[in-house]
């Protein structure tokens, strides 16, 4: 068989691990219609870049569709930007009625609103799911993040995870950014290199994003600020906490678990 260049999710979320073995570390996930190109191939299992944030890293070949190069390169070239919406959404592909059970923020891709129908490679789908499409980033968008960001609160933490069943901190952020038009980087440490620096948190407004560092200096976790001194994250579980200039205080334990660093602006 022809080596797998091109493919896209279609599954809800695939797991992509750090060496070729279903035990290895699993370092992030692909959601449903992400686009990814392959770096390298070992028995069943593909090395793949996902298109939409450049990570890298290891998938059972038999959980992805192959896509053809044109229609990887239409895929590329779709801008309309629909977006599962709900916490759980089911959609049906029409070739055989399998039915699918996707998680918030997965991306259809030539999602026909009138229809409800999309397509991934030359597979057609029917969508049941409350979709969102993005029209941009301003400001007026912001309670909507925040609504979302409440609605997973006490969604469980997973080291790797981005999709709304598990998350880890900053999968947490770019679950939420990207259903608003902005593709965050994957680990904290580079989404802190995204956007305008807000010196202050007495300067911060809700939407802005919050890093914390470690005792060697290194962006470690990441959150959304809430305004009013409260901060969505994601630490054992997506949690609203207590913040303010020296970071994240944890009531259960009586003291800070994370130490504040940085501010970033995304919205403007």
């Amino acid at each position: 068989m022809e080596e797998m260049r091109y493919a896209i999710a279609a599954l809800a979320h695939i797991p992509v691990r750090k060496t070729v073995s279903d035990t290895a570390e699993m370092v992030t996930e692909l959601l449903f219609g992400d686009l990814v190109r392959s770096l390298d191939s070992y028995r069943q299992w593909v090395k793949v870049e996902n298109i939409s944030d450049g990570y890298e890293g290891w998938v059972d070949g038999k959980q992805l569709m192959r896509l053809g190069q044109d229609e990887f390169e239409a895929h590329s070239a779709d801008r309309s930007l629909f977006f599962t919406s709900g916490f759980l959404s089911e959609v049906e592909r029409l070739s055989d009625h399998a039915v699918f059970h996707l998680g918030m923020g997965c991306r259809l891709p030539f999602y026909d609103p009138v229809s409800c129908m999309f397509r991934m490679g030359e597979q057609l789908f029917l969508s049941r799911a409350e979709v969102r499409q993005v029209s941009g980033m301003g400001d007026s968008e912001i309670p909507d993040l925040l609504g979302r960001a409440s609605s997973l609160v006490n969604t469980p933490y997973l080291w790797g995870g981005k999709s709304s069943f598990a998350l880890d901190c900053s999968g947490f952020v770019q679950l939420l950014f990207r259903m608003y038009g902005c593709d965050m980087p994957r680990d904290a440490s580079r989404q802190a290199l995204v956007g305008e620096t807000v010196p202050l948190l007495d300067e911060a407004r809700a939407g802005d994003l919050l890093f914390f560092d470690n005792q060697d200096g290194q962006i470690i976790h990441v959150g959304i600020y809430a305004g009013n001194g409260r901060v969505f994250h994601c630490s054992g579980s997506v949690r609203a906490d207590p913040v303010d200039h020296e970071g994240i205080f944890r009531h259960e334990s009586g003291c800070y678990s994370h130490h504040l660093r940085l501010i970033k602006r995304i919205f403007r």
